[in-house]
Formats: C-alpha cells, structure tokens, sequence
C-alpha cells in the first residue's frame, strides 16, 4: 500500500508522523515541482494521497469523481480510491470545523473575516457559510477577495472571528502577522491554520488580549484520521485518535522553557528534564557565550548590558524557533518583549520560583547582593507571572532526584 503527501516544498510537514500514529500504514512525502503533478496522479501509482499548497486546485480535473464537498470548495485535499474510480475530496473543512469547535469557536451569526484567497480560505468561507455566519469576507493582496488590505478599515469593527489562512508566520518567517489585530475591537476569535509554529504572532497576541485562539496543529490531525478513515475505506472512524495523536505530537514537539531569577534552579531542573524527556538541554547563557565568544562578565565589560540583551534577543529568536527542547533562559530574558513572543510560540514557560535568600550572588553581573536581588525581583516578578504558563515552586532544598520527583509531577511529565 502507498499512502503520502504531495506538495512543492514538504520537509517541515508532521503529516508522516500523524497518519502513522494510526498504526495503519506508512505514509510518504512527495515533494513536486509543478511539471511533476500531473504524471505522478496519471501514474495512479497510490493507494491514497493527501494535497497541499499549491496543488489543492490543480488536482480537481485529475480526479475522476470530485465530492460535492470538494466541489463547492474548489479546493480537494483528499484523493482516495472508491472501487476504480478516483476520487477527490476535502476533509480539511472536517479538520477546521473540529479545530474550532474544541476551542469552543463559534461562527452563527457572526461576522468573519479570512486572510487569504487560496484553497484553504475557500474552505474556512463554505465552513463558516454552513455553520451560520452573518457575512464572510475574504481579504487578498492578488483581488481574488471581496477586499483589500487597504480596505479592511471599513469592516474592522464589524469583525467577530478572524481566520488566517496565509502563510505569513510560517517557519521560518516566524513572529511576523498580515494584520494588526488591536484594530479590530470587537473581535471574539482567532484561528490560524498555521502548525508550524504552534503559536504564531497573531495566535500569541490573540491570547493576550484574551481572546479564543485555535492553532492549526488541531486541523492539521483532524483533517488526516478523516482523510486516513476514506483511504481505508471507513469514513469517520479514527475522529476517535485526534485528541490522543494531538496531545503526544504536543508532548513531543513542544519545548519547555524555564524562566525566573538569577540562581532559581533553571539549569539544574533543565537537566533534569532533559533526562526525564529526551529532549536536547540548551543553556541560553552557554549560547550567548558561543555567539559573543566572550564569557558573560567579558560581554558586559566590552559591550555592556545593551549589547548583551542583544546577543540574548538573537539567540531567543533563533532557538525559538526550534522544537524539542528544554530551555534554561538567563535570568533577563524577559525584560525583553520580542523575547518572551520567541520562545513562547513553540513552548510550555515554566516559571521557577525560588525566595532571594536562597539565590547564590557570585559570580553574577547584575545580581552580587541581596539589594540587587530584591530590586530585580521588584522588576522582573510581574513580567515572570506574565509570561509564564506554569510556576514551579522551587522553595525547598532537597536532593535532585527529590527535585525530579516534583518537577515532573508538577508538568505532568
């Protein structure tokens, strides 16, 4: 049996990794240039094939049958064989519409607005049609849209969801959004189709502002148990595995990032982490010195705080953009804006908390007596709390295998 993926550019895909967590069969990915599309469906050499960017139009009239689904999309996803024939259809509008319905994402009576002209917008409009929207409007840069960018001051204050299905903020053009989100007041929602990363800029200041936010991991498993339970032939029947094959992708992928206080154990319970998780430890201080190639007291003497924090905003940016990791951050990092969106897009932030007179002050630039400490933390506690999903209270001394014990109990590792 030959089950895979085609597209133009696929090595970041995490679809091999979700329909093989079925336990079903192996899955491929096929990445194509445009002359090549055509000969590999021709070839009819598969079992079943999922369709992404940008070929999810240009497979319609390579289909033999085309759902009506699909049809009334424009867009297919899903090509699977029903008896000879082959058929096209489009479980990405399954995928969404589960995505938005467990982050509790409604769409009756309310105003929508999709980024984006492309399949996947074609999609997200006929979703939000059936599921009772007032009025939908797509924005594009191409004209395909019932507005421009430039025209979006008009309708701002009507909108109540926003869905972006663009690629801005895609890895590794990460933290970048298509719109700022402060101008749409009355906005209650924001989904994203983008995966990679998990939370891209528009989700993180979606979430900031209070809003229900759903990341396009979700849709990305929904709508492949729906499009594995056609290549099998049973339609339906692996909805069952998402939130399983969901929260094992996040478990694995996701980095865990420490953050807190000079001295508060973010190394040592970094380590440990590591041993418990398998994933890579990395020392945001060790990356400073690696960068900089001068030790953290000689960058301060030579380029100062400054020129520190922007050592250290470089090294967030690039190991933020990465998963599988255990990150122990520089007591610091946080004074930075742009640095807590970097590394909060790919992880769970773990606050550790430890009392100041149980924080060591050798060796330390910023933190060499209890005054110093006790400003900082004055400072710095509201941004630690801000930023932080989790807190860990690191208060008592113990052994480190004692520390194991609670930390993970704690993340429920």
């Amino acid at each position: 049996m030959r089950y895979g993926l085609i597209g133009k550019t696929l090595v970041h895909s995490y679809s091999k990794e979700i329909h093989e967590a079925l336990g079903k069969y192996t899955y491929e990915l096929f990445s194509l240039a445009p002359n090549e599309l055509s000969p590999f469906i021709s070839a009819r050499d598969f079992d079943g094939l999922n369709v992404t960017i940008p070929y999810k139009k240009d497979v319609l009239p390579m289909c033999d049958e085309v759902s009506d689904l699909a049809s009334s999309i424009g867009a297919v996803n899903t090509l699977y064989w029903k008896e000879h024939t082959l058929v096209g259809h489009n479980t990405d509008y399954e995928g969404f519409l589960y995505n938005a319905k467990r982050s509790n994402i409604e769409f009756n009576g309310r105003t929508v607005l999709i980024l984006g002209s492309g399949g996947t917008s074609l999609m997200a409009r006929k979703a939000a049609e059936d599921n009772g929207a007032e009025k939908v409007y797509i924005v594009s840069r191409s004209g395909a849209g019932d507005l421009s960018y430039d025209e979006l001051p008009t309708v701002a204050d009507k909108v109540n969801v926003i869905v972006n299905t663009t690629p801005v903020g895609t890895y590794p053009d990460n933290l970048k959004a298509v719109i700022d989100l402060a101008d749409f007041i009355n906005c209650e929602a924001v989904i994203d189709v983008i995966y990679n990363p998990f939370k891209t800029m528009l989700l993180m200041e979606a979430e900031a502002a209070g809003l229900k936010t759903a990341g396009g991991l979700a849709m990305l498993v929904a709508q492949a148990t729906a499009a594995a339970g056609y290549f099998l032939g049973t339609p339906g029947a692996f909805e069952c595995e998402n939130e399983k094959i969901i929260n094992k992708m996040i478990s694995d992928m996701r980095n865990i990032t420490l953050i807190g206080l000079p001295g508060c154990g973010k190394s040592t319970i970094g380590r440990i982490l590591s041993e418990r998780t398998g994933k890579r430890f990395v020392d945001m201080d060790d990356e400073i010195i690696k960068k900089a190639g001068m030790t953290i007291p000689e960058i301060f003497n030579t380029l100062g705080e400054t020129g520190f924090r922007n050592v250290e905003s470089q090294v967030a940016e690039e190991l933020g953009k990465q998963t599988g990791l255990i990150i122990a951050t520089g007591g610091g990092a946080v004074l930075r804006s742009e640095n807590i969106f970097a590394l909060k897009q790919n992880s769970l932030m773990v606050h550790i908390k430890r009392p100041i007179d149980l924080l060591p002050m050798g060796g330390r630039p910023l933190s060499k007596d209890a005054e110093a400490l006790r400003n900082m933390e004055a400072l710095r506690l509201p941004l630690y709390e801000a930023a932080s999903d989790i807190m860990f209270d690191n208060s008592e001394l113990c052994t480190d295998e004692a520390l194991a014990e609670k930390v993970c109990k704690a993340l429920e590792i």
